[in-house]
């Protein structure tokens, strides 16, 4: 009996979501072929019966699947069946039918199918992979990092070995060879990605206990927390160095603006010129690091160097293009930490987060409140403030970055002289050419984006 209800709920929820539908809409064979192989702006729903449906990607590829509803717990669950015209609708509803029998049983068709999937992954690199897939990339947008450690210095050792065979002494090998090159961060990223794997498979039921526990990353490595800061005299001589530097001009103004807004050298380079309008500069989540989009309004300052690398993008899409790419892709961010290395004359030991760090520090010098600054970073409240304070505090996070502008000018004036002025004169002039002589100004164009 509970079974049948189950079913029943499951055809009345079916003939709710088609009700209103156009014919086109339900499962048959007809809906099937006319829908097969043509691209749509959308995805849509073929529906069938006691949770049966197929689904129509954008690209015209259609897939059965079934919905269903555990008896007792109520759980919720769906699990593909196929795709068409491989699996014919006839041999779909066989299908269904038999994952229908195991959900009367108690039996979760999606759970046997994960079940039977990693129970066949014995090794090491088998559920790692997994890992990486299922847990890894869906959490971290940018998982490159972590699937280097696994690639290089763990699956080279232990990929092979069957989990249960992992020892803490297999562990090691992982992380000493690492650790031995002065490497200690690195090491401690090993210790990490080995924990999370072994994690995930303490959860799938792989194996009954994580190795890795006992192993404190302190006994790898101590911990290194960075807190270099540009002070008020280290300031103009970066800003010297960078500009006087052999640097492209994109790759200087791009150095210049991480210092003016402290938004991070990803969400820069991410940046494409649909994101920037009527002074303002929106940074979409899929761009931020912690998910949450944010808008800058811009100052003066700031508008024109957008400006300039307008001028210097040459049509593409990206605010800072990449000359290698012909403008097709942005910036890479190995791209510009290698062009900060090569300049002469920077104050020792300064990467490019450090700016991050530099402008937060003399925002609370400056007296902008903590709140104003810490969301000028970005950095969002936690626990239950996040909850309840939603606000984004747009102007007063650009009174505060306008404060830290000017504190920025009065550092780096310096007093006019005769020969700056003749300076300045020539200059317009030659950019009065340049503007109108498109030759020119491709030619120049050309130059400034040119790798040294």
């Amino acid at each position: 009996m509970a079974s049948k209800n189950i079913f029943r709920e499951e055809k009345d929820r079916d003939d709710e979501n088609a009700e209103g539908q156009e014919k086109s809409k339900r499962l048959n064979v007809a809906s099937l072929r006319n829908a097969y192989g043509k691209k749509r702006d959308k995805r849509e729903i073929l529906w069938g019966t006691d949770g049966l449906y197929a689904e129509v990607l954008t690209s015209g590829r259609i897939t059965f699947r079934y919905r269903y509803r555990l008896p007792g717990t109520g759980k919720r669950d769906k699990i593909t069946l196929g795709s068409y015209p491989a699996l014919p609708l006839k041999e779909a509803y066989r299908l269904h039918a038999e994952k229908r029998s195991e959900v009367a049983l108690g039996k979760s068709p999606a759970e046997v199918k994960r079940g039977v999937r990693l129970g066949s992954a014995r090794t090491f690199s088998d559920l790692a992979a997994d890992w990486v897939e299922n847990d890894l990339k869906p959490a971290n947008k940018n998982s490159l990092q972590d699937e280097t450690y696994l690639r290089r210095d763990i699956l080279p050792v232990i990929g092979s070995m069957e989990l249960t065979a992992i020892d803490k002494a297999s562990l090691w090998r992982c992380i000493d060879p690492v650790r031995s090159r002065g490497h200690g961060q690195a090491a401690r990223r090993v210790q990490s990605v080995l924990k999370r794997v072994f994690d995930y498979c303490v959860r799938r039921g792989n194996v009954s206990k994580n190795p890795v526990t006992g192993i404190d990353p302190r006994h790898v490595a101590p911990a290194q927390t960075r807190d270099r800061v540009l002070s008020r005299e280290e300031i103009p001589v970066w800003l010297q160095a960078v500009e006087t530097s052999s640097l492209p001009r994109p790759m200087k103004l791009a150095l210049r603006l991480l210092l003016l807004i402290p938004v991070r050298k990803g969400e820069l380079l991410a940046a494409r010129w649909t994101d920037i309008s009527n002074g303002v500069w929106d940074i979409p989540k899929d761009n931020s690091k912690n998910g949450a989009p944010i808008r800058h309004k811009l100052s003066a300052q700031a508008v024109g160097i957008f400006n300039e690398l307008h001028e210097l993008a040459a049509g593409s899409c990206w605010v800072l293009p990449s000359s290698r790419g012909y403008g097709k892709i942005p910036l890479s961010k190995s791209g510009i930490n290698t062009a900060l290395r090569n300049i002469t004359g920077l104050p020792s030991g300064v990467v490019i987060h450090d700016l991050r760090r530099t402008v937060r520090t003399h925002l609370s010098d400056l007296g902008v409140a903590t709140n104003v600054a810490e969301l000028c970073l970005n950095h969002r409240p936690t626990g239950i403030k996040k909850v309840y304070d939603r606000s984004e505090l747009l102007d007063q996070r650009f009174a505060a970055l306008l404060k830290w502008e000017s504190y920025l000018q009065s550092l780096s004036t310096k007093p006019a002289s005769p020969d700056n002025a003749r300076v300045v004169r020539e200059l317009d002039t030659l950019l009065e050419r340049i503007r109108d002589d498109e030759s020119l100004r491709a030619y120049v164009i050309k130059r400034l984006m040119a790798t040294p």
